[in-house]
């Protein structure tokens, strides 16, 4: 047996699939992308690589999900045809469809495009929404285990929405970029309060938050019990309350973790253009004025990447830090109510996959079988049969993979726009009276064919960093509990962060105790400070794409043995299941000058928003923070001028 094959053996990594059983599963995996109801698959955490049928991508999971977990090898394979021209001339391809709207894109952009247009789109008129994966949602999508009879949910991407408690005012809160937000979540019925499993066993005596970035933060650390790894030491629990003092760093970068984890230092406080300066210049360039040095780097990088970047403080403008709301960005606010005080999170077990299906289930009623409650939204199966009835206002086609969009006719006087798209393996095209472009900036540089010059321009400005979310399925959590903490954080190896997650409480569940299935969600960024901004996102994500399922498991048992081994984690017996969920494009990286302009230019979210024709261009890397609230909030503009050229 090879050393490869012992430690394999070690870490509980079985034989994976043979050759016959891989040919199998790709002619499954394809024919799941005509029909996707075919995702509704059985299978355990222990399977090969059912149901994926693809070595790169792997285990998938149960339940309507276990056929696109992030960009599976599929979508990938289909999103790179279009990069390298390997789809028929779209004008060889006749119209077989006529829609009024036709929307590009199936995460909340897309969506709430949609959803709008199904609430005002007016009698006789319909749309028909394309996704290229299998199930809508974007990045808010969830994996399903299935655990020693228990089921458990985690989310692939998006997660983290923002409740309202009473009291709170309308526009008080995020300078007006929540309203849309504020309203879709009252109109969608969302509580202001949800109750959270109980805890037992010995899990009472932790702050278990239910929101997975909580305790990753810098400065919220303190408030949850925290653990450390050095390779050559071991673990420090929780340095940050003490001044890092037990730390192997020198005096001077304790000190300056510890300004930097309370935000002590400030250079901003005295400035009237604040937020114009912070945009013309990095957020390592702020951290530098702040005299604070590598250490503070390498602590920040990884929570700015998976939290809105997925690059390095060098790459991104000191402003969008400050949007993030990181340490030395705090520019004093006026007196008055901000509406903080009245805003809370909330993370469903699959995070925003729950949102996203009660605005499925509301747009297109009997899509989401079950009794019509929040829980029954958030995890029944789905009616695929029901997503794309002819004759219905709003259909929604997924494995719809769209190559091209053009106008027929000059964009300036066309009356209709041509959208070319691969269903099934065969070349469809369909005619729209008005077109949203909700898919990404780096989709609709490539596949816009007659996109002007200025919005060419505008896109070419745009930079993004990938994430890989990988959510490990435990049969417990007890090495955690052994330790005396409930979150880790190390700075060597695959990631850096994970933590216990308490999630909301569906009905009356038993509680969570340290030996109850669990799932870790694992943000892990693919850093590389060393290289210029534009550099650092395409080598991020080439070291993200390069490496097969195989590789990232044996890492992520290989680092979870390191650490908690000692502690009684076994990985052969406790880990339960591993899902990847590889996001290559995961956020756009606004450089300086992105949001308010460089050398006198108009900043290119502007340029964007501006109608091409009749496109229209609405996702949320044009407010330069990639999230849930943004998204919809650019997609009811759009909605509104799309539904303004019918």
């Amino acid at each position: 047996m090879t050393d490869t094959r012992r430690l394999d053996a070690a870490l509980g990594m079985r034989e994976r699939i043979t050759r016959r059983d891989f040919v199998n599963g790709v002619l499954v995996a394809g024919a799941a992308t005509q029909l996707p109801a075919c995702g509704r698959t059985t299978g355990t955490a222990e399977g090969p690589f059912a149901p994926s049928g693809s070595v790169w991508t792997g285990y998938g999971g149960v339940g309507d999900y276990a056929w696109s977990n992030g960009n599976t090898q599929a979508v990938m394979d289909a999103a790179h045809g279009i990069r390298d021209r390997l789809y028929p001339d779209p004008g060889r391809t006749p119209v077989d469809e006529s829609f009024d709207l036709v929307v590009v894109g199936g995460g909340f952009s897309g969506m709430t495009a949609a959803y709008e247009f199904g609430k005002r789109g007016g009698a006789g008129r319909n749309c028909l929404l394309l996704e290229n994966h299998p199930i809508v949602g974007g990045e808010a999508k969830q994996n399903v285990f299935e655990i020693d009879g228990r089921q458990l949910v985690a989310p692939q991407g998006s997660n983290g929405g923002l409740l309202f408690k009473p009291g709170y005012v309308r526009g008080s809160y995020g300078k007006g970029r929540y309203e849309v937000y504020t309203d879709y979540y009252h109109e969608l019925g969302l509580a202001s309060h949800y109750d959270l499993e109980p805890l037992a066993g010995g899990a009472e005596r932790y702050e278990i938050p239910n929101y997975h970035f909580a305790p990753m933060a810098p400065g919220s650390e303190r408030g949850y019990e925290t653990g450390y790894h050095f390779r050559d030491r071991g673990w420090v629990r929780n340095p940050a309350r003490d001044g890092f003092a037990h730390t192997p760093w020198p005096a001077d970068v304790r000190k300056q973790m510890d300004d930097y984890v309370h935000n002590r230092r400030d250079i901003l406080s005295d400035r009237k253009d604040a937020e114009a300066w912070l945009d013309s210049i990095t957020y390592y360039d702020l951290l530098d004025g702040l005299g604070y040095g590598e250490q503070v780097r390498r602590y920040v990088d990884p929570y700015l990447a998976v939290a809105n970047f997925g690059v390095c403080g060098n790459a991104i403008s000191a402003y969008a830090a400050h949007r993030l709301g990181l340490p030395g960005t705090t520019i004093p606010k006026p007196a008055g109510n901000s509406g903080a005080a009245h805003i809370g999170v909330v993370s469903f077990p699959g995070g925003n996959a729950a949102i996203l299906r009660m605005m499925l289930a509301r747009m297109i009623p009997g899509s989401i079988k079950g009794d019509g409650s929040t829980a029954a939204i958030a995890s029944a199966p789905i009616d695929f049969g029901a997503l794309d009835r002819p004759g219905a206002p709003v259909r929604i086609r997924g494995g719809a993979t769209v190559i091209d969009v053009r106008h027929e006719g000059t964009p300036s006087a066309a009356e209709h726009v041509l959208v070319t798209y691969v269903l099934g393996g065969k070349v469809r095209k369909a005619r729209a009276r008005a077109v949203v472009m909700a898919s990404g900036g780096w989709v609709n540089r490539n596949i816009v064919a007659d996109l002007g010059e200025a919005h060419a321009g505008a896109y070419g400005e745009f930079h993004y960093g990938p994430v890989l979310t990988a959510n490990v399925a435990l049969r417990h959590w007890r090495f955690f509990d052994r330790l005396g903490i409930m979150a880790a954080r190390w700075f060597e190896g695959l990631g850096w962060h994970v933590a216990v997650r308490r999630n909301v409480a569906f009905g009356s569940p038993a509680p969570l105790t340290p030996d109850d299935p669990v799932v870790l969600t694992f943000y892990i960024p693919f850093l590389r400070p060393d290289l210029p901004a534009d550099a650092q996102g395409p080598a991020a994500r080439m070291a993200m794409l390069e490496a097969s399922y195989t590789d990232l498991e044996r890492q992520i048992r290989a680092q979870m043995s390191e650490m908690f081994g000692a502690a009684g984690f076994d990985a052969r017996r406790d880990i339960a299941g591993i899902v990847l969920n590889r996001w290559g494009h995961a956020f756009c990286a606004p450089q300086p000058g992105f949001f308010l302009g460089r050398d006198g230019n108009e900043p290119p979210p502007d340029v964007l928003r501006r109608p091409h024709g009749r496109i229209v261009f609405a996702h949320s890397e044009l407010q330069g923070l990639m999230s849930m609230a943004y998204a919809m909030t650019e997609a009811y503009r759009g909605a509104d001028q799309a539904m303004a050229m019918l």
